[in-house]
């Protein structure tokens, strides 16, 4: 009879991904995927945009001084030289030591998954209206009063995507 782990059930896929992702992740030269998943925090989103870390090739003395490949979209190079002291410092303090080196920038097209826009949320019904009104009768500050509105709003507006997610056709 085949036995079972004692833990066996649900686990975070993210578990699974960490120990399967290494081995590509090391042969590109990132021994951590942190500067592969804080890229846009490391350098800014507007050059995050526009660029991807390759690999991270270190110098057969040591691990440090390492030259850091990374794929730029045509027409951005200029834009990365030119702010490429500033990028090895942010890098370096990234990771809490002097890890790069040195920038090679080469031109290619970069693939960036695209953000989904959220939809608008629809205006509330006067139903909803009423209800926020009759709960906030007795709020006589104007600052609070209009948080609170503010925070009911959204409250509602978050109900009604969860309800319209769950069953299109159920309605208000």
């Amino acid at each position: 009879m085949r036995q079972t782990k004692a833990n066996a059930g649900p686990r975070a896929i993210a578990s699974l991904i960490g120990k399967s992702s290494r081995a590509a992740l090391v042969k590109r030269g990132f021994a951590q995927a942190d500067i592969l998943t804080h890229w846009s925090s490391i350098v800014g989103p507007n050059l995050a945009n526009f660029s991807s870390p390759e690999k991270l090739s270190y110098s057969r003395q040591s691990n440090k001084d390492a030259t850091l490949r990374i794929r730029v979209a045509p027409g951005w190079a200029p834009e990365f030289q030119h702010f490429e002291p500033l990028l090895i410092e942010r890098i370096n303090s990234f990771f809490g030591y002097r890890a790069v080196s040195r920038l090679q920038l080469f031109q290619a097209p970069v693939q960036k998954s695209k953000t989904k826009k959220s939809e608008p949320p629809r205006p509330l019904t006067e139903q909803e209206k009423d209800w926020i009104t009759k709960v906030l009768v007795d709020v006589s500050e104007p600052a609070l009063k209009k948080r609170l509105e503010g925070v009911a709003t959204s409250m509602l507006n978050a109900r009604n995507k969860t309800q319209k997610r769950d069953d299109p056709d159920e309605a208000d």
